[in-house]
């Protein structure tokens, strides 16, 4: 009898045991899969970074920002409802934005 206690014993020991090796195993995977995507998350998140440095660097091109604020000068100037005393003076390159009351915009 008191065998057969034992062995009973040992052998929940031994299904405990197995029990948390293949809990911790399970584990293991699932932060390895987690891991993986965040991995690609990362990556997609470094390229989108890139294209829109890239984009950012087309936009601070000091070329463009000149050629653009003459093409509003000229647009402004064709237009007879702007007086050229709301364009910008000197090196500005942004518009006098005005809403419909007539007051600027925000």
């Amino acid at each position: 009898m008191r065998l057969c206690v034992r062995l009973a014993v040992t052998a929940a020991l031994l299904a405990a045991v197995a029990m948390g090796l293949i809990y911790l195993r399970t584990d293991t995977a699932q932060a390895g899969n987690r891991l993986h995507l965040l991995y690609r998350q990362m990556r997609d998140l470094e390229q989108e970074c890139c294209r829109l440095e890239v984009a950012i660097a087309g936009l601070k091109n000091q070329e463009r920002l000149r050629s653009q604020a003459a093409r509003l000068r000229q647009d402004t100037m064709e237009d007879p409802g702007i007086s050229p005393k709301s364009l910008p003076r000197g090196g500005g390159t942004a518009p006098v934005l005005v809403d419909g009351a007539g007051r600027g915009s925000p």
